[in-house]
């Protein structure tokens, strides 16, 4: 007998067994069932702890963003505000003078004294704001980094890309160049 006659004879000798595996088949098909929607909603429930947890990361970032924004604004304010007292301060002190009954009265040497003190408060005021000047020498080196040339020939090749005089101060704040100095710089040509 072949493995076929073998089920039929049991499923004739004992028919209630079939009915007894098709309910541990259906209690097994249950059970995963279960196990399967269990999983399917806490996979969702995951899903949607990951999406307020994105939402409340974005806020943050978004709000941090705002923070940056105000702070970087605030500061450039204030250093603006700050250089704008100062100017005004120059500035009254000059129209003070010109108001005044000096102002008609005044000698050539009295402007020019009027002239070093606005000078110098304007110099005060770079030095506040760690503003240097600088001039380079006959002789020095050209460096398109700090300079602005205007180019002269000459025919002599130990000169070329030397400096032949300074026109105007360069500016400077730290090692960021504000204004470049004006240079009239030896070019070689045969």
């Amino acid at each position: 007998m072949d493995e076929f006659e073998n089920v039929n004879e049991e499923v004739k000798e004992n028919p209630n067994s079939d009915m007894e595996a098709g309910d541990d088949e259906n209690n097994l098909n249950n059970e995963i069932m279960e196990i399967v929607l269990n999983t399917r909603e806490q996979g969702q429930m995951f899903e949607q702890l990951i999406k307020n947890q994105i939402e409340v990361k974005d806020e943050m970032i978004n709000k941090l963003h705002k923070e940056l924004e105000y702070y970087k604004q605030e500061s450039a304010d204030r250093f603006i505000d700050q250089v704008m007292k100062a100017i005004i301060k120059v500035r009254k002190d000059m129209d003070k003078l010109i108001d005044s009954d000096k102002w008609t009265e005044m000698s050539v040497d009295d402007v020019k004294r009027e002239y070093t003190y606005i000078f110098e408060d304007l110099t005060d005021l770079l030095e506040q704001q760690n503003v240097d000047s600088y001039r380079s020498e006959e002789g020095d080196d050209f460096d398109p980094a700090i300079h602005q040339a205007k180019v002269e020939s000459t025919d002599n090749e130990q000169l070329d890309k030397k400096i032949k005089e300074s026109l105007s101060d360069g500016y400077k704040k730290g090692d960021k160049i504000l204004i470049p100095e004006r240079v009239v710089v030896y070019q070689f040509k045969n």
